[in-house]
């Protein structure tokens, strides 16, 4: 599965006061749309004085996504910016190839 980097914001005051009510039903229930085959919340953190905030996944391609962040959107206006992202790992493994393959 691919790691995302998911930022996103809410474009006005009332859509985040709803969500935070529907987030807290959410986590009293268990949450259970943070984890589904093709999908991992790994951290979801909150800047509320800015309607703001970032989450860390792994999901198996845009489908599993959208099943996880499209009802937020929907029912609230949360706006998503969605980056796939490397781990320590992957990225020292990725750049070893560049740097060698730039030295050839």
């Amino acid at each position: 599965m691919q790691l995302y980097n998911v930022s996103w914001q809410f474009p006005e005051i009332e859509g985040q006061k709803a969500a935070y009510a529907k987030l807290i039903e959410y986590m009293a229930s268990g949450a259970e749309g943070d984890s589904f085959e093709g999908f991992e919340l790994i951290s979801r953190t909150h800047c509320p004085q800015t309607g703001s905030g970032v989450v860390i996944c792994k999901a198996s391609g845009s489908k599993a996504l959208f099943r996880h962040f499209a009802p937020w959107r929907a029912m609230f206006g949360v706006e998503f910016d969605m980056q796939p992202a490397f781990t320590d790992q992957e990225v020292c493994e990725c750049h070893q190839e560049l740097f060698q393959s730039m030295a050839a």
